[in-house]
């Protein structure tokens, strides 16, 4: 699947830089974005939610006083863009190494055409895995050969199917897995896991 499929196009997305952080966190809101694209082409920025509740936050914080009225301009992040036919695993490498941000996609002119966020992806991966409506069942596994396999076996012995599964990066000597399993499962899948030494987070 290409990057255009997924992405979320201009008409919902586009903001002017000339708006202030309030139209902007209500467009966010309303439209429920984790960023917004500047109208500044050929280049385009973006907007992250983070970013304007962090500067009006901010200011509070310090005793100053938070300016609801200032261009959303100023707190604009140049990113990644992606060509619109390149893979969806581009995009989503891309995301991975700027969390909380979004990719630009570039049409076959180089114009910004529209954005890949985490709610896209999030949903991309929803459907070709279809684990709406499924359970999550998170363990701690330590990080050798073949833990992730037992952990798996365990779930299938006591005769629970896996919808999808994940393995975290490595952090302090161990990683986290985690399997979606329908919901009248998920006590069979913790009991199993539980009685192969695996520790439930």
């Amino acid at each position: 699947m290409q990057v255009e499929t997924l992405m979320l196009p201009l008409e919902r997305s586009l903001i002017s830089p000339l708006a202030s952080l309030e139209e902007a966190y209500k467009m966010l809101l309303d439209a429920r974005l984790t960023c917004l694209v500047l109208d500044e082409q050929p280049r385009g920025r973006i907007v992250r939610m983070r970013s304007i509740l962090e500067h009006l936050a901010g200011a509070v914080l310090h005793g100053l006083h938070a300016d609801p009225s200032r261009p959303v301009a100023t707190l604009a992040e140049h990113v990644e863009t992606v060509p619109h036919d390149a893979p969806i695993e581009v995009a989503a490498k891309a995301l991975w190494r700027r969390p909380s941000r979004a990719v630009l996609v570039a049409g076959e002119e180089g114009h910004v055409i529209g954005l890949v966020g985490w709610p896209q992806l999030n949903q991309f991966f929803d459907d070709i895995l279809d684990i709406e409506g499924a359970v999550s069942v998170a363990f701690r596994l330590s990080d050798a050969p073949g833990q992730m396999a037992s952990a798996l076996q365990a779930i299938a012995d006591s005769g629970v199917s896996v919808r999808a599964t994940y393995l975290s990066h490595l952090r302090k000597g161990h990683r986290n897995g985690t399997v979606y399993v329908a919901e009248e499962s998920a006590q069979a899948a913790r009991t199993a896991l539980q009685a192969q030494g695996f520790e439930l987070v």
